[in-house]
């Protein structure tokens, strides 16, 4: 399952930019080790929980027009947002999830892209 989720570091990032708990998939700080999945039926079930949200529930989250393409030589995945006026954003990373996710970082960070506020 850990390719299919972003990595716990790229999870605490989300929170902090504001991802909405959207995952039924997390990480809990206060279990041991704090970087298990846990799979849960509502999301963000406690303070502690941290959303590892899969591809598809970060690709709802992205705006406008964006692409994404496999590496067979580089094992890599590259994803392009294409915003207006000739505006890109480019984001690269080993798995679809972390691309994405990166991309999304990028995209709030450029203010690009406003989330709401995820709940602490």
């Amino acid at each position: 399952m850990e390719r299919n989720v972003v990595s716990l570091e790229t999870a605490k990032k989300l929170k902090a930019a504001g991802f909405p708990r959207v995952s039924m998939w997390h990480y809990s700080e206060g279990m041991q080790p704090a970087d298990e999945l846990f799979f849960t039926q509502s999301s963000g079930s406690t303070q502690f929980d941290i959303a590892a949200p899969t591809a598809q529930e970060i690709a709802d989250q992205l705006p406008g027009f964006w692409s994404v393409m496999n590496s067979k030589v580089t094992s890599n995945y590259h994803a392009a947002y294409h915003g207006s006026g000739g505006d890109r954003v480019n984001a690269e990373a080993d798995t679809l999830a972390e691309v994405l996710a990166n991309l999304l970082l990028k995209l709030v960070e450029s203010g690009g892209l406003r989330l709401h506020k995820a709940h602490s």
